[in-house]
């Protein structure tokens, strides 16, 4: 997580992230933001970008935009526009051989090393055209190695002398090292040598523990002379809703759950394929320019009935037809089973599951059970 708090977002601003998944980083800088704006999550992996999906419907992040592209060449389509771009790069992994004891001898290699520093190269080039002037790119690896570190920030450094600045950063009290000078006949700049923060295993202290990282946080102090974006219209039909249909999805979900419209406040409906999203201006207005794999949190599905996300994250606020679980009803139900209901006053189809007040999805009706409607990829 600490790429995200060296990068600072704040709400309303316009952030990269350029290999997104699993989607860690991106939900806590959606956090950050307080969920307005728009943060571009970039996989180029079509099942990582699917859990990309998932783990952003279940964290509630709805100013994301999904884009599923190669990183390096994404600077074809956007440049200089974004404020911050986090690229938290592939890697060797090496802080995985502190959870692996045979990580080294069975899954490490030099001439993996060697392959990630080639497209991490790649990656800080692309990044940097992409990143405003004035803005800052965040770039972090989870192995020790120099190559992919120190000597690829050095290597923008060196296509860009007058533009890459390597800044400070404040992580708090947590141990860290600073950047090397030099390694095996490489020089570094005394800027990342200064100002690149590693963080190491055995630096662990009784509130701090983790496994090896590596941040270095690079500001672009001046524009660079680039070629216009070759822009591509999006594909799929989709459009923003005006005032009159919102107003009817909100009155309905009003009516049906007790959920005021408050809650929507400064969000828009993006409908594609009958299905309905709920997302940011910022990021809807980014979608109606650009190609994309998604934009927002699903709420409605192609056949008008609620979805899992949106009970997640708004069923807290119903007041009607809200069944409350017991303990024993609430394991049941979150490994997907159905729960017998027996006597109800409950009339609609539509039910939001709560316990302790938090509330656990939704599900309909039938022959005295509540039928579980839970995402299957969210059953326990």
């Amino acid at each position: 997580m600490l790429p995200v708090i060296a990068l600072d977002p704040q709400p309303e601003e316009k952030i990269l992230d350029l290999a997104a998944a699993p989607g860690s980083k991106t939900t806590f800088l959606s956090q950050q933001m307080q969920n307005t704006g728009v943060i571009v999550a970039n996989e180029p992996s079509s099942s990582r970008s699917a859990k990309l999906a998932a783990n952003l419907d279940r964290m509630g992040a709805m100013n994301a935009v999904i884009t599923q592209y190669d990183g390096s060449l994404l600077n074809k389509f956007f440049v200089q526009e974004f404020d911050h771009i986090l690229l938290d790069a592939p890697c060797s992994s090496e802080g995985y051989g502190r959870k692996q004891s045979d990580f080294f001898q069975k899954m490490w290699s030099e001439k993996k090393i060697f392959q990630a520093a080639k497209l991490q190269k790649k990656l800080i080039l692309s990044a940097f055209q992409m990143l405003r002037p004035g803005g800052t790119l965040l770039y972090s690896t989870c192995t020790s190695a120099p190559e992919e570190n120190e000597a690829v920030v050095q290597f923008l450094r060196d296509h860009y002398p007058d533009a890459v600045q390597v800044v400070p950063m404040q992580l708090g009290n947590i141990p860290t090292s600073k950047g090397l000078s030099s390694f095996r006949g490489e020089s570094f700049h005394d800027s990342i040598a200064q100002n690149a923060l590693r963080i190491w295993p055995q630096k662990k202290t009784q509130i701090w523990n983790s496994e090896i990282f590596f941040l270095a946080k690079i500001q672009k102090k001046t524009s660079l002379s680039l070629s216009s974006p070759a822009k591509i219209p999006p594909s799929g039909a989709f459009r923003i809703l005006g005032k009159n249909q919102t107003a009817e999805i909100l009155t309905r979900w009003k009516k049906t759950f007790g959920i005021e419209k408050e809650y929507f406040q400064n969000l828009v409906f993006l409908e594609k394929n009958k299905a309905y999203f709920l997302t940011s201006r910022s990021a809807a207005s980014f979608a109606l320019r650009n190609p994309h794999r998604r934009c927002g949190l699903p709420v409605l599905d192609k056949h008008g009935n609620i979805t899992s996300a949106f009970a997640l994250h708004f069923g807290k606020y119903a007041t009607q037809n809200v069944r409350n679980l017991s303990p024993e009803e609430k394991d049941r139900w979150l490994e997907g089973y159905d729960v017998p209901l027996g006597k109800t006053d409950i009339l609609s189809e539509e039910i939001l599951v709560q316990y302790e007040g938090f509330c656990l999805g939704h599900g309909k009706i039938h022959n005295h059970m509540l039928k579980n409607k839970l995402d299957r990829s969210l059953v326990f």
